[in-house]
């Protein structure tokens, strides 16, 4: 079975580049179908101090949605990412779920302008 992901992809730590990694990987696994811009935003919160880059890309899982996740965080541990530097601001990857098959499954595309800026280019 085929399923439609809309996925936002961010990073405060050499952003350029550990995205690119992240859609490498990401293309080792799935189909890429579609990528927006990337957007600079400003932390949010008191432990972030470096602004994020984020792009949002539109994937083709075969995988089921538990195991889409799964592969995510795979993919964010391999680029470095772990639970002390998250607390430390300092976040190598981050990669979320937005849109599953059409279904909304994260509220950060409503909580966030650069997250609904990006996914909705992906449906231009």
């Amino acid at each position: 079975m085929k399923n439609t992901a809309l996925v936002m992809i961010g990073s405060n730590l050499d952003a350029e580049s550990n995205i690119s990694l992240a859609i490498q990987h990401l293309s080792d696994i799935f189909t890429v179908e579609k990528m927006s811009s990337c957007l600079s935003s400003k932390p949010v919160g008191d432990k972030y101090k470096s602004p994020f880059h984020n792009k949002a890309i539109r994937i083709i899982s075969t995988l089921d949605y538990e195991n889409t996740i799964i592969s995510f965080k795979e993919i964010e541990r391999k680029l470095g990412r772990t639970p002390e530097s998250k607390q430390s601001g300092l976040v190598t990857m981050d990669i979320d779920l937005i849109f599953w098959n059409g279904d909304q499954v994260h509220r950060d595309y409503d909580r966030f302008p650069f997250v609904k800026k990006c996914i909705d280019q992906l449906n231009d």
